[in-house]
């Protein structure tokens, strides 16, 4: 059986769009069945298994100054260790990290991605040893209302103008790590309710195109 984990922030985790903040955070969330992920291992069958490993705020390699525990840099070690040997890792972050809170360049975000490519490649958790195969997910886009939405306390212009050069900082480091790379963002954007999470039809797109990259990464061979 084939292991495939998702390493992402709140729109791996499944965190359901809302106008108003929600009081209770850890309630919020599409159940199974409904996020990409459990989409994506109902789309690929049998001989599969797809890992979630996603968390509200992640980042790619900041530490966020209102919640412990959000610096993907610090987490992917553990979970790769968790999880081992995995066949693929499909790593999805980038919309936390253009917050105004971290001042970051998206030159600077995307080096945070060659950052958790490193070490992937340094845990050897893949089949044998060997290293996995990289499927680096630049992420969905923020709808362009988000600064008046509850999110603008995170968010703001600045944060659109970033989200908007993620995709090509991505795919340059994606071609010089020799690492597969799709741009969700180009097919999806946030839900209006809140402008940074899907809604269930973004989930069902994600999966797909998700679905769609890795066989077309198996045909390569």
């Amino acid at each position: 059986m084939k292991t495939i984990l998702c390493f992402g922030d709140s729109n791996t985790w499944g965190y359901m769009p809302k106008v108003d903040r929600p009081v209770l955070d850890a309630t919020n969330r599409y159940p199974w069945g409904v996020r990409w992920t459990s989409l994506l291992d109902a789309r690929l069958g049998d001989g599969y298994r797809v890992v979630e490993e996603g968390l509200n705020g992640r980042t790619t390699m900041f530490d966020c100054p209102m919640e412990d525990h959000r610096n993907g840099l610090k987490d992917i070690d553990v979970c790769l260790l968790t999880h081992n040997p995995i066949d693929m890792i499909v790593i999805t972050l980038g919309t936390n990290d253009v917050k105004p809170a971290f001042n970051m360049s998206p030159y600077i975000i995307a080096h945070g991605i060659e950052r958790l490519i490193a070490r992937v490649r340094a845990n050897l958790c893949g089949p044998g040893g060997k290293d996995p195969q990289i499927l680096i997910v630049a992420p969905i886009r923020i709808g362009e209302n988000v600064e008046k939405q509850w999110l603008g306390v995170e968010f703001d212009a600045s944060s659109l103008r970033k989200d908007a050069m993620l995709a090509e900082e991505y795919r340059k480091v994606a071609e010089a790590q020799g690492v597969h790379f799709l741009d969700a963002g180009a097919r999806i954007t946030a839900d209006p309710a809140d402008c940074i999470h899907m809604n269930e039809e973004g989930h069902r797109l994600f999966a797909e195109l998700v679905y769609e990259k890795i066989r077309a990464i198996e045909e390569e061979g």
